[in-house]
C-alpha cells in the first residue's frame, strides 16, 4: 500500500458520522486483505453486530471485530493520529484471518468466492460496501425513514467505493444484491455480457473498467443468506458458474 493509498484511507477514517451511525463506530473502509486482493464482493453497508451485541453494547476484548474509539482511545473521528489509523486499518485487514470466525453473513459468500476462484481467508478476496457507515438501524431502515438525506450519504460514499475500485489492483467485483449491481454497474461502466438463473438466484456477468483497466463484474438479485435455494455445495457451484462466463467476458 503506497502513501497516497494510507492517506486516503486515514481522511476517509476521519469523516464524521451520520444519522444512525453506531455511536463509537469507525468506518469499515473494507473487510480483508484489500491491497493484496485481486477480487471483491460488495454489499450495501456494515452490520451494526460489527460493533454491537444483540442487546446495543459495544464488542469488547476477543469480541471485538474492528477497532473502535473507545479501543483506540480517541475522543472523536478527526483526531485519530496515524498510528490509530494504523491500527484501524491492520485491523480491518485481519478481519478473515486464519484465527477469525466467518460469522454468518459471510458464509454462503465465502462458498460463492471459492467456487470463483478466491478466498476471503487466504487475502485474495476483500469485501467492501456501498456505504461504509455501520448503521442502527440498519440502511432500509435509515432509507425509508429519510430517503434523501439517505441518499446523500450513498452518493458521498460511493465516490469513496469507486476510488476504491480505481485504485487497489482489483479485476473482478461480485455484487450481493440487485440494489448494489444497481449502483455498481454505472460506476464502473458494466455491459450485461450473459445473465441466468440458478435455485431463485438471478445472476449476471458484465464487463466494466476501472482506471483504465479492465473490470470484470458479477453479482445477482438477493442476499445468499435470504431462501435462495442453493445449499452449501449449490453456493460453490454459483461461483463456479459465475467464474467460467467472467473467463470468457
Amino acid at each position: 500500500m503506497n502513501d497516497g493509498q494510507r492517506e486516503r484511507l486515514y481522511e476517509r477514517l476521519r469523516w464524521p458520522g451520520v444519522t444512525g451511525t453506531v455511536p463509537g463506530s469507525l468506518p469499515v473502509l473494507f473487510f480483508g486483505d484489500l491491497p493484496n486482493a485481486t477480487v471483491a464482493t460488495i454489499g450495501i453497508n456494515p452490520s451494526r453486530q460489527e460493533y454491537l451485541t444483540p442487546k446495543g453494547v459495544e464488542l469488547d476484548g476477543p469480541a471485538r471485530r474492528f477497532e473502535t474509539l473507545r479501543s483506540l482511545g480517541a475522543s472523536d473521528r478527526a483526531s485519530l493520529s496515524a498510528d490509530q489509523c494504523d491500527r484501524a486499518v491492520a485491523t480491518m485487514r485481519g478481519y478473515f484471518g486464519p484465527q477469525k470466525p466467518v460469522y454468518s453473513w459471510f458464509r454462503p459468500l465465502a462458498r460463492v468466492v471459492d467456487g470463483f476462484g478466491a478466498s476471503l481467508q487466504a487475502g485474495t478476496c476483500a469485501h467492501l460496501d456501498l456505504v461504509q457507515e455501520a448503521t442502527d438501524p440498519v440502511w432500509s431502515g435509515l432509507h425509508g425513514a429519510d430517503p434523501a438525506s439517505a441518499e446523500a450519504v450513498l452518493a458521498r460514499d460511493l465516490q469513496f467505493l469507486r476510488w476504491q475500485v480505481e485504485s487497489f489492483p482489483l479485476r473482478a467485483v461480485i455484487c450481493t444484491s440487485a440494489a448494489v449491481l444497481r449502483n455498481v454497474m454505472p460506476l464502473v461502466g458494466g455491459q450485461v455480457v450473459t445473465q441466468g438463473e440458478l435455485g431463485r438466484v438471478r445472476w449476471l456477468v458484465a464487463r466494466g473498467h476501472a482506471a483504465g483497466r479492465p473490470l470484470s463484474i458479477a453479482g445477482w438479485n438477493i442476499p445468499l443468506v435470504r431462501p435462495t435455494g442453493l445449499d452449501a455445495a449449490a453456493q460453490v457451484g454459483l461461483g463456479e458458474l459465475l467464474h467460467s462466463h467472467v473467463g470468457h467476458s
